[in-house]
């Protein structure tokens, strides 16, 4: 079963314990992946937060 669970931006700040601002950055340099919904509504896939948190743990990211 694939889980469609998707994740706002505030709610990644609240994970990562970062500000906005670095959520929108990690987006703006395709280091997260997000979908775009109408106007500036923002959400994020719970493979792809997976997929990001493995990768920021492997490469030290945090900004």
């Amino acid at each position: 079963m694939i889980d469609n669970r998707h994740y706002t931006v505030s709610e990644i700040t609240e994970m990562f314990n970062v500000e906005d601002k670095t959520v929108r950055k990690w987006i703006n340099e395709g280091k997260l992946f997000a979908v775009q919904l109408a106007g500036t509504t923002i959400r994020i896939p719970e493979s792809e937060l997976q997929y990001f948190y493995r990768r920021s743990q492997a490469r030290g990211w945090k900004e």
